[in-house]
């Protein structure tokens, strides 16, 4: 079986959203996707990481997702495949646990890892997607301090450590069933991180089109947009909760509504980038050293000398801001109207003579009388 375990933003939804859209090509090899729809797994792994509270959930609700997901993997005749970003962070009690109910399975395990300088700006963009108000500046200088005590359990670094995931989840596993897929660099066809993918699985491909997929995979916000969108979490002050904010939220406005608009992505700090590259050189040295098996090339995990000014994320000029603001109130307004003229379609008019048309006809002559 294979057990994809993260990182986020490393093009797990795109990698996702591929194989549950090619379920049958999948069939064809022995394949299948533990789960009988896709949230399957990302509840199966909420409960695994004990994270009810933050994603709105009753832990009784989910009480027997990751053992249900285990015994679909230990009755497959095929390969099952695993796949969830937020086990990524699993603690090693947690990742102990996984196992335990894995017993008896010839586990591969497969991290997917991009340049962590794309990670930053990724993973603080998707915890302002996910309801956080905080500033990119408040971000970084955590991550930083982090980084200067050579603390890598907590925070940005739990779920974006390639080293730190794979010494909790590849214990006890032969180097061989270790799998590092890199993600390319930015300019690459996204098609190259599902090939890689692929290969690591030792899935063929022939029969799998991956492009159209890539449509699904989140979305990235410029800066004006997760201004708009932090300005909104402040205000909503925790008043929409998980699981309803990441559909009427981060689904509905800024995924939707937000993403339509443009204006600059946000870029890592050149100090950090600087630092991420000497780390990211460290890390790629202790994957050679340990074995792993490499689908790609460990260099794309090397952040790229920064091209161009650079101006922070938080740096947005009132304009822009503004701007953001109106076409976003004015895409909800064209969506209400919208919704609005087809509830009108669709309710069917009273029959003329009837009681309803005549209600109707003394209520607009009472107005009439009125005016």
């Amino acid at each position: 079986m294979v057990l994809h375990v993260g990182t986020p933003k490393s093009g797990t939804t795109f990698l996702q959203r591929v194989l549950w859209d090619n379920q049958e090509a999948l069939r064809a090899q022995g394949f299948r996707c533990a789960g009988h729809r896709q949230t399957d797994m990302f509840l199966a792994a909420v409960e695994l990481r004990e994270s009810h509270n933050f994603w709105g959930y009753d832990p009784e609700e989910l009480a027997g997702r990751w053992n249900e997901v285990c015994r679909q993997a230990r009755e497959h005749d095929g390969v099952m495949i695993m796949s969830h970003e937020v086990l990524g962070g699993a603690s090693p009690g947690q990742v102990e646990r996984a196992y335990a109910e894995l017993e008896g399975l010839d586990v591969h395990l497969v991290l997917t890892a991009r340049d962590l300088a794309r990670q930053v700006t990724s993973e603080w963009q998707e915890r302002v997607k996910n309801g956080s108000a905080r500033s990119f500046a408040k971000f970084e200088r955590r991550l930083v301090r982090q980084l200067d005590k050579g603390n890598f359990e907590n925070g940005f670094w739990r779920n974006q450590d390639p080293v730190g995931i794979l010494g909790r989840w590849a214990r006890g596993l032969p180097a061989d069933h270790v799998h590092v897929v890199t993600a390319p660099q930015s300019s690459a066809d996204p098609t190259v991180l599902w090939r890689r993918f692929a290969e690591a699985l030792d899935l063929d491909t022939t029969d799998i089109d991956a492009a159209a997929s890539t449509q699904a995979a989140n979305t990235s916000l410029g800066v004006a947009q997760i201004q708009v969108l932090r300005k909104v979490n402040e205000a909503l002050a925790g008043r929409i909760r998980h699981p309803q904010y990441a559909r009427v939220v981060k689904s509905q406005f800024a995924e939707r509504v937000l993403a339509e608009q443009r204006s600059p992505r946000p870029q890592c700090p050149p100090e950090l980038v600087a630092r991420l590259r000497v780390l990211a050189e460290e890390r790629n040295e202790t994957i050679r050293e340990r074995g792993y098996v490499v689908h790609g090339d460990l260099g794309d995990l090397v952040p790229r000398e920064p091209q161009g000014p650079y101006r922070a994320p938080d740096d947005v000029g009132r304009g822009a801001e503004r701007a953001a603001y109106a076409q976003a109130i004015a895409a909800l307004l064209v969506q209400r109207a919208e919704q609005r003229r087809t509830i009108r379609a669709e309710v069917p008019m009273p029959p003329p003579g009837g009681r309803l048309h005549r209600l109707g006809r003394l209520v607009g002559d009472l107005r009439h009388r009125r005016g």
